[in-house]
């Protein structure tokens, strides 16, 4: 529900909104969004690129750190 997937979060009530700003999907929904409408100049593009490659980087750190345990 603070993704903003099934409402947007503009319809939401402000603190629920301010609380919404701290998931990283949020802002990948909002670039999806973006992107369907055909606004790939948006800030809500680039904050979903970003935190799309933070979560990735995230993962794959995450993942190799676990890869390399289990080995051992």
């Amino acid at each position: 529900m603070l993704s903003g997937l099934m409402l947007p979060m503009a319809l939401a009530p402000g603190w629920l909104d301010l609380l919404s700003r701290l998931m990283p999907l949020r802002y990948l929904v909002d670039a999806v969004r973006s992107a369907y409408a055909g606004d790939y100049t948006s800030p809500d593009m680039l904050y979903g690129t970003l935190a799309a490659a933070v979560c990735a980087a995230l993962a794959v750190t995450v993942g190799t750190r676990g890869f390399r345990s289990a080995g051992t």
